[in-house]
Formats: structure tokens, sequence, C-alpha cells
């Protein structure tokens, strides 16, 4: 048995012996170093002889390591030919230590990746093809000299983030490059590379203003991919180092600088002290969040990680000429008798003017030379702008800048919107529009309207006011009340002309779909007809502004008030006398306790709130209707009996009086409603009986009722049409409507 034990250990050892090492052959196939793996990047260079520059800017920035040995990066490698004409351009002689390291860290971008792979965008969900443009370098800013905003000296350190900054992250400035599939998918042509670069050839592999060189790229090494190139690569500004290096800007710089904050970061602070061996206190350099980007964070919207890959933010920054040109036409125009002459005084008065001129000239997207015409600002706008009008073109760190002779035209204040919102008679009136949510149609340049301003002083001796104090309520009155009266003071056009408010007549759909009517140069509602609330039954037209782009707007010094009143009050007012146009069909109203209110004048079935058209026949054609049958009274004569109590009578009196009332709509005389509409009347079933309006223009408005008979509504100049009521229009026809069952 001693002896046999000897040899089976022998037998095991030799199994474990050979199964280990085909188990180290098997690990080293698998995780050792291929065979057919490059060097290291910075050995490579080396090899290839023609990078002698770029390796002495790598040793001088400290990288030579970093390069030598493990890791993942893209590297943009200059030649020493490219060295050359960079020295020559910039009229140098050496390259510092300083400027070694910006080119060396601008050169290197994360994660080693092939050409087809950079126009690739690296989402949280995977690789979006095609979509990718640019790629984080190593590079960073860190430190720097700035003044505060009382003008002391401070060290600074610009934000990372729009509105906020976030510990650890250094706020790495991008590689823009323009490479084909990017570019063909993106539907961008050589055209949109020349507008930024006009002297350099185009070839869909240009990095920057440098070319990769043909059969020169994606040449893989150990830790990464080279790509060669044949210009220098140094960090490009951001769009706000450019603005401030820029005095040609410095205007617009200056109104940026309003919203501008400096937070003291101790953290930085403390990072500073350990790499300078200098205490200093270090402030982040913030932009109000009230601003559609910070023009000094190098990342992109941070949605996905990466998405600085596929967007970045685009800036038309208008010269100092064209600020002062538009401060003047614009900004200031009516701000000026209130004594205020430059912009820095408007901010202090009106800060949401300064925000919205400078937002009209961000986009938080890129705006490509080739959609100019497409691309929105942050305010929702396209610009008015073309290339023509751009002087300097600059493709940045964080985004592309487009020096202008000319200031963006806000939708904020080219529209109606911009008569009350740059004036400061209206402000109660701009504040409440924006309290109710009711500025963005009347901003939209493709949608027409015609604006009637109500000046403070009005509004005030009405009750109401702005209150800035009270945050969650600053529009101080009865709101609802308010809110009416404003949507009334607003009519939208459509595709008709504006009206000739001065020299002609007519009557007008309101926002909420009361109505208003003008009689040349002066203005009339339902409320102001009452001499209720205001002091006359119409308001003078004072004057008219044609200018802005979607309508015009109608000023006068009171306002457009809605009536109190109940609809059956407006008939009484032309029905109490036997020579009134409405007094047979009013009687039959006033006496019917079961369809009529005599003390408030409600008529059975109309809801507050709700529109209505009231229909009356002449007092020929009630006579006509009783001879008809349809009314109580003498068939024969046609004399009318109002005060019947008998119940069939009282049955035909409601079916008349419903059937000539429109529910749930107003038809006046204006060209716009035609079609069927449903009246009061229903059937035992609950069908509402209807009534067509077959023609309908500023001077014909004609009626078809359910047997074929047609109506007119008398339009002449003392005929009772077009009466303004409580969310209802009435008028007055030449015949009876009749109905059937």
């Amino acid at each position: 048995m001693s002896k046999i034990l000897p040899k089976f250990l022998i037998v095991i050892l030799t199994v474990i012996v050979f199964l280990s090492s085909c188990r180290k052959k098997e690990f080293d196939e698998f995780y050792g170093r291929p065979e057919n793996l490059g060097d290291p990047i910075y050995q490579q260079l080396q090899t290839k002889g023609n990078f002698s520059r770029f390796l002495e800017c790598i040793d001088k920035a400290g990288y030579k390591e970093t390069l030598s040995t493990a890791g993942s990066w893209t590297v943009f490698a200059p030649t020493d030919d490219a060295f050359k004409t960079y020295l020559q351009e910039n009229s140098l002689t050496e390259i510092s230590a300083d400027l070694a390291s910006k080119i060396v860290r601008y050169s290197m971008i994360y994660d080693g990746e092939k050409t087809e792979k950079l126009s690739d965008f690296f989402s949280v969900k995977g690789f979006i093809k095609n979509t990718a443009f640019r790629r984080r370098s190593v590079y960073y800013d860190f430190v720097y000299d700035e003044k505060d905003n009382n003008g002391n000296p401070i060290k600074a350190i610009a934000t990372n983030r729009n509105g906020n900054y976030f510990a650890g992250d250094f706020n790495n400035k991008s590689v823009t490059y323009f490479l084909a599939p990017f570019m063909a998918f993106s539907g961008l042509t050589a055209a949109d590379y020349n507008f930024f670069y006009p002297n350099i050839a185009y070839n869909g592999a240009n990095i920057g203003a440098a070319h990769i060189l043909p059969n020169q790229q994606n040449i893989i090494a150990e830790n990464g991919i080279i790509h060669v190139i044949d210009r220098v690569l140094t960090p490009p500004l951001s769009i706000d180092q450019y603005l401030t290096s820029k005095p040609e800007y410095s205007t617009f710089k200056s109104l940026l600088d309003k919203f501008v904050t400096y937070g003291l970061n101790t953290d930085i602070s403390h990072r500073y002290e350990v790499l300078t061996g200098k205490a200093a206190n270090v402030y982040v350099k913030s932009y109000s969040s009230l601003l559609g980007f910070s023009p000094n964070n190098e990342n992109f919207l941070k949605v996905d990680a990466n998405d600085a890959q596929q967007g970045s933010y685009s800036i038309i920054a208008p010269s100092n000429a064209a600020v002062d040109a538009y401060a003047k036409a614009v900004l200031l125009k009516y701000w000026r008798k209130k004594g205020v002459r430059t912009l820095d005084e408007l901010y202090v008065v009106a800060p949401d003017l300064i925000r919205d001129y400078i937002n009209s000239h961000l986009y938080n997207t890129t705006v490509w030379p080739s959609k100019f015409s497409i691309t929105q600002n942050v305010l929702g706008d396209v610009t008015k702008q073309t290339t023509s009008d751009i002087t300097d073109k600059q493709v940045l760190s964080n985004g592309f800048f487009y020096g202008s002779n000319k200031s963006q035209d806000a939708s904020v204040f080219s529209t109606i919107y911009g008569n009350v919102n740059l004036d400061p008679d209206y402000i109660i009136m701009k504040q409440a529009l924006l309290y109710f949510n009711l500025t963005i149609p009347l901003k939209t340049q493709s949608i027409r309207y015609v604006i009637i301003p109500i000046p403070d002083v009005t509004l005030k001796k009405m009750g109401f006011s702005y209150e800035p104090f009270f945050v969650s309520q600053p529009i101080r009155g009865d709101l609802q009340a308010l809110r009416r009266i404003l949507q009334t003071h607003i009519i939208p056009l459509g595709n008709r002309a504006i009206p000739d408010f001065r020299g002609g007549a007519g009557i007008l759909e309101t926002s909420n779909g009361e109505y208003i009517k003008y009689n040349r140069g002066t203005l009339l509602s339902a409320g102001t007809q009452d001499s209720l609330v205001v002091a006359k039954q119409t308001i003078p037209v004072d004057s008219i502004s044609t200018t802005p782009v979607n309508g015009a707007a109608v000023y006068g010094k009171e306002a457009l008030t809605y009536t109190a009143l109940n609809v059956g009050k407006h008939i009484e007012k032309y029905g109490t006398l036997p020579t009134d146009p409405y007094y047979n069909f009013f009687q039959f109203l006033a006496n019917n306790t079961t369809l009529y209110n005599r003390t408030t004048g409600a008529i059975s079935g109309l809801t507050d709130g709700v529109s209505y058209t009231v229909f009356i026949p002449t007092n020929a054609a009630i006579v006509n209707a009783v001879k008809a049958g349809l009314l109580p009274g003498n068939i024969t004569t046609g004399v009318p009996n109002f005060t019947t109590t008998d119940g069939a009578s009282v049955t035909l009196i409601n079916k008349f009086i419903q059937y000539h009332i429109i529910n749930k709509s107003t038809v006046v005389s204006d060209g716009q409603k035609v079609g069927e509409f449903e009246t009061l009347l229903k059937s035992d079933s609950g069908d509402a009986s209807k009534i067509n309006v077959i023609t309908n223009t500023t001077t014909t408005l004609s009626l078809r009722d359910v047997t074929g008979a047609t109506v007119n509504v008398l339009l002449g100049t003392n005929d009772r049409s077009n009466v303004l009521s409580n969310r209802t229009v009435i008028h007055q026809i030449n015949s009876y409507l009749k109905y059937q069952f």
C-alpha cells in the first residue's frame, strides 16, 4: 500500500500541473496584451518621428506618463508641420509650459474612439448614430481674476450648470468637429462649416480648423486612438470669455452682467490654496436662472450626462450700436415720459424688459448658419435676422457665437403685447395678463389681434391694483371681473383686416366670446351702454397703433366693461311702450311667469356664463304669428293675448320664445359664423330644434327655420339689431321663425 500511494500522488500532481498550465495559457490569451496591439500613444508618436513638437508639449505639460500607460484616450495629434504653421501664425518661437498644457489637454478627449464613433452620441440609452459633433476634452479653466458686481477684484471660477454650481464637475471644454456622417444626417453642408472657417476646405474630416490627415486616422494604441491632424488645436474661449474680450459688445455684456452673482465656494478656495500655495476666497460666477443659459457654463443642459456631445448653446450678440439703436426706438420709447433715459435706469424699474431683451438673443440649442430661419430662441421666436446681418462668427467651447449689427426684434416687444409690455402706463394690465396666462397668443406673431389697452389710472378707479408684495396673488380686486374685462379688450382678427375704427362702424367678437361695437371713432360694450360703471356710454378712440407685427393697439381712456343686467332687462329697454320695437315680444315674455322674472330680468333656460343670441320679430311679425296660431290671441285680427294663463297658450309662448334663442353661441353681422345652430327649444325626446344662419356679412344676416322659410335680421340705422347684452346679442328680425312639433 505504501508503494502504491506515491505513484498515485505523482499521477495527481502531474494532472494538476497540466491543467494549471492550460488554465494559464487560456488566461494569458484572454487577458494578456494582444500581440498586434500597438504601443501606447506616447511611444507610437515617438516612433513615427514627425511629432517632436507635440511630444515636447506633452513633456512640458506633464502628460508623458499619462499617455505612456494604461488608459483610454482619443488624441488629435498635430504634426511638426502643423506646429511650424502655428508658430508662424502666432509669431512665436517657443511653446511655453502653460501653452503646452493647453494644447495637449485640449487635444485629448475621454475614451478612445475611432472616427466612425465620433459622430455617435453616447447617451444613457447607448450610442445614437450620427447625432454628435462634440466631445469633452481634458482641458478646463480653473480660478481666474475677476471683478465682482461692485468692481472689487476677486478670484472667481465659472459655473458648471445653468443657475447653480455642481461640486466635482471641472467644467471641461468641448472639441467641436464636423464629420461627414453627422453633417449628412443633420442636413448640413460645406457652407455651414465654411461660414465659420471661410479659408479652410471642408472635407468631412474637420476637427475645428484642422483636418484629420488621410489614412492617418484610427491609429490603435494600447491606451487609445490617435488621429493625426494638420493644425494645432488650442482651447477656444467660452461665450462669456469671448464677450468679455470684445469691447464692441460691451453694452450687451453690461446687460448680461446685471444677472450675475458671485457665491463664495469654500471647497474651491481650499483647492486653490493647495494647488497654488496662495490663500484666497474663490467665488463661483453664476448667471441667473432667469436667463436661457449661463454663458460661462461649459456643459450643456445635463438632461443626459453627455448631452454636450449633440448640443450646444448659441448667441446672436448685438453690437454696441445695435443695442443703442434698439433701446432708443423700442425699449425706452415709452419710459422716457417717466424720466427713464438709459438701459441701466430701465433695469431698475423694469428688469423683466432687460431680461427679455437678453433672452431674445440666446438659444439653448445649436443655431447652424443654414437654419437661422427655423431655430427658436429661448423665448420661442425664430430670428428675423439673416446671415448677411452677421459680422462676427465663432465656434466657441460651449457654443456658436454670432456678432450682429442688429438687435433681435423680440415678439414680446414687436407684437400687440409689446404695446402693454413696454408702456409704464399699463403696468396693472400687463401684470394681470401675466397672472391670468393670457400673454402667449398675444405675443405669437402668427396670431392676429386688436388690443385695447386699459390705463392704470382707469383700473385703479375701478378698484384694481398690482401689489407685488403679495406674491401668490399680486393682482388685487375682483379677479373674476378683471379677467372678463381683460378678455373683452382682446379681439381676435383671424384673416380679417384691421377694422376702420376712425371712419367705419361694426361689431367685433372678443376673446371670451362677448362683443363690442365701434362707430366712427368711438367704442361701446354691454357695460358702457348701461352707464353703471363708467361715465360715458361710448369711449372715444384717442389713437391707433398699427406698428405691431400681429395687429393693432387701439387706445382710449376708459374700460369696456360687461353688463351686470340679465338679458331680459335689455329686451325690456326697447319693449316697454307700444311704440317700442320689441313691445309685442317683450309683453309675451314679461307676462309669462314660468319663463321670466320681472324683477331680475332672468329668462328661464339662460345660464350665467353661457353665450346666446336672441331674435325678436317686429311687432307686425308677432301679429302674423298670432294669426298663424303660433301665439295666443285673436287669429282673425292678430291681436295678441299677452296675459293668458291657459296652459296650452303658455306652452305656445314658451316654445315660440325658446325657438327664437340660439343656445351656447352668439351670431352677429360680422361675416364670421354661418351654419346650423341649436335653439333653447327641445322636443319631448330632448332633441334641440335648430335654425340655420345662411348668410352672414357685415351688411346682411339671414336665417332659415326648420320649415325652410327665410328670415332677415334688420340691420338698418334705426333697427334694434346687434344690441349688446350679458354674453348675448339681440337682433330684430323681419318675420318670425316657425318650429315643428
